[in-house]
């Protein structure tokens, strides 16, 4: 069952947010879009639709609560390049990056909730191939293919990234730390994997999958705007804390 939407009053930032190591523009990446619909669930979600509801809800409380901008790589259904989603994030001058997914796989009993940064090295072959799908928009029921990625391209892009590793680390594990406690949907931890929405995005990032769409019992909470909102407020939990560790 999905858990009640949480009513209790969000947690402060404690003195000016805006002193927090300098972070004044948080880029929210609602994964997928337009016709690139993500993972369909057995009875018909897209994930690019859910993506957009939570990163929508997770935009609102940032605002309403806290004093940052907050900049979507897309406020509708529109196609954006996985490129564009992180020269967007750049252009702005981001100062943290949050992609939000709904996870996948060909077993459909998987379930639970996983925070990923980036690595060239995935954490696990689960992890490499749901970084794969991502990055070719692979159908499920197809054998995973060697990745067809420039080599040079990905390195240079995982240097960009370097630099944030231990803040991408980090805020993974706290962001992770509030999905466990918010959603009641099993822990699968923080894990590392090439996706190329990270990759050259300067500053920290992070990959959060809520729930698995291909999972029936996941897809239905995907869609309910209770299970949605306790989804946002998890991450938003998760970046209010965060960003204590820096004051």
């Amino acid at each position: 069952e999905t858990p009640p939407a949480v009513e209790a009053a969000l947690p402060p930032v404690e003195g000016s947010p805006a002193a927090a190591k300098g972070i004044r523009t948080i880029v929210i990446d609602p994964g997928h879009g337009g016709l690139e619909v993500g993972a369909k669930g057995k009875f018909g979600t897209l994930e690019k639709d859910v993506t957009l509801a939570i990163s929508l809800r997770l935009k609102a409380l940032i605002e309403k609560n806290l004093a940052f901008h907050v900049e979507l790589t897309r406020d509708r259904d529109m196609d954006v390049t996985l490129e564009n989603r992180a020269a967007i994030a750049n252009n702005h001058r981001a100062e943290l990056f949050i992609s939000i997914h709904a996870n996948s796989s060909y077993r459909r009993n998987a379930n639970g909730s996983e925070t990923f940064f980036l690595s060239l090295n995935a954490t696990d072959e689960e992890a490499r191939r749901l970084a794969y799908l991502e990055n070719n928009s692979a159908d499920l029921d197809k054998p995973l293919a060697t990745e067809n990625k420039d080599d040079i391209m990905m390195i240079l892009w995982d240097m960009a990234q370097s630099a944030y590793l231990k803040q991408s680390q980090r805020l993974a594990e706290i962001i992770q730390d509030e999905l466990n406690s918010l959603l009641g949907t099993k822990d699968r931890g923080i894990k590392q994997a090439p996706f190329k929405v990270l990759t050259g995005v300067a500053c920290p990032a992070v990959l959060v999958e809520a729930a698995f769409i291909s999972n029936p019992e996941e897809e239905r909470d995907l869609v309910q705007e209770a299970f949605q909102e306790n989804v946002a407020q998890a991450i938003y939990r998760g970046l209010v804390s965060y960003i204590k560790l820096l004051s």
